[in-house]
């Protein structure tokens, strides 16, 4: 892929393995975080390539970009950079990231609809309900501390979220009919759009700030450590100079009777126009950024290959609007309207004489696929890894779906 987002953020696997694994305890610990990713469940490298660069598209190719994947096409890419230094002798610790992200889904029947317009699709209904488009750019700092037990812990952090630019667009519900020859068209919507004061384009601009929450525990049962954690739990307050749009209505449109072009005038239209006037307000608006939960769970491995086996499950949490307090619907709605699936992985890791491979099996996720990641380690005092979640991607040229390559770097003292 020639134009990918770059993140900083190790996946959740392995961070959590990574705490797992050190069994040295040094007093001080700095760690780097950079993490490039770009998931999809349908739209591959050829379909963004040909958006991004241009070229010919031709009826086949946009055929098969439609049926690429399931009814709705998720998107999902990351851009973010960081550090994090923990002091193991206090148990606290600080970090700091960079974070810009971009979340999506559309029907397969908007891309009828931009491909082909409606000529093709006459006496039917185009269906682009559940459209969404979520993109965030914002600084997380975070402090977080450590109570130790004696076969347990539990960890518990704070972020500040400085926002700066954000942008939203949901379409709960929309449809277009189209008639034979175009006659008449019914249209019928409901929108919500929301962005942030577009006066400066200054990446750094403040025009929010928000709060996030993590909360985990490690404990031992048996020869298996666990860990459960909620991960950035948390929100932005953009400011009142922000640009909100709400907007639900119907319309049947028959064409204007014209008899005399030389009087013709918009006031003419007017009478076959019922498309209500969008108005937009000012105000300020609440979103949330995308939340992660889960287990894992690490055993010794009898297997002469492989030292340790971890399993785990991870879930992401982000609604569209902060328009109920919070209760296992307000939960479950927000795990629905995250575009992501429940990922389910297992992993490994293998002592080789000059490094640690870290292997990795998962499924579900934004991709909503099975995804082969490897990652390669340099250990000694200190630590770099590199790897991939989408080994098998790597291989595929146009027919990728999902791409990430990541590194970070622990320094201890």
């Amino acid at each position: 892929m020639k134009k990918i987002i770059l993140i900083i953020c190790t996946p959740l696997f392995l961070f959590s393995q990574e705490k797992l694994e050190n069994t040295r305890i040094f007093n001080n610990q700095f760690l780097w975080h950079t993490n490039l990713l770009f998931e999809s469940d349908g739209l591959n490298k050829g379909f963004l390539n040909a958006m991004l660069y241009g070229g010919l598209i031709t009826d086949s190719l946009k055929d098969n970009w439609i049926n690429l994947g399931d009814d709705n096409n998720v998107f999902y890419s990351e851009i973010s950079n960081g550090f994090s230094f923990k002091n193991t002798k206090y148990n606290i610790g600080v970090s700091a990231y960079d974070r810009n992200l971009i979340n999506a889904s559309f029907s397969d029947d908007l891309m009828k609809l931009g491909f082909y317009g409606n000529f093709n699709y006459q006496n039917e209904t185009l269906d682009f309900s559940n459209t969404n488009i979520r993109i965030d750019r914002f600084q997380q700092y975070k402090i977080d501390y450590t109570f130790n037990f004696n076969s347990a812990s539990i960890n518990v952090g704070a972020s500040f979220l400085a926002g700066n630019h954000h942008a939203t667009l949901i379409v709960n519900n929309g449809t277009l009919f189209t008639d034979t020859n175009g006659i008449r068209l019914d249209v019928a919507y409901d929108v919500h759009a929301f962005i942030t004061d577009t006066s400066s384009l200054d990446p750094f601009a403040r025009n929010g700030n928000g709060l996030a929450l993590d909360l985990s525990t490690d404990f031992i049962v048996k020869n298996h450590k666990i860990n459960l954690y909620l991960q950035d739990a948390g929100f932005i307050m953009w400011n009142r100079k922000s640009t909100t749009l709400i907007t639900d209505s119907n319309f049947s449109s028959s064409g204007a009777v014209i008899t005399d072009i030389m009087s013709f005038n918009d006031s003419l239209l007017d009478e076959y126009n019922s498309v209500e006037e969008l108005k937009t307000k000012n105000k300020s608006v609440k979103t949330y950024i995308p939340a992660n939960f889960g287990f894992s769970a690490m055993r010794p491995s009898t297997s002469e290959y492989f030292e340790t086996i971890s399993v785990g499950l991870n879930m992401k949490w982000q609604p569209y609007y902060d328009n109920s307090p919070l209760s296992f619907s307000k939960i479950g709605q927000g795990i629905k309207e995250s575009n992501y699936e429940p990922l389910y992985w297992v992993s490994a890791v293998s002592k080789l004489k000059y490094f640690d491979a870290l292997p990795t099996l998962s499924f579900g996720g934004y991709s909503n696929d099975f995804n082969i990641g490897l990652a390669l380690s340099k250990v000694k005092k200190h630590r770099f890894t590199i790897g991939t979640q989408h080994l098998e991607d790597l291989l595929a040229r146009d027919k990728a779906k999902s791409m990430s390559v990541y590194f970070n770097f622990l320094l201890q003292f």
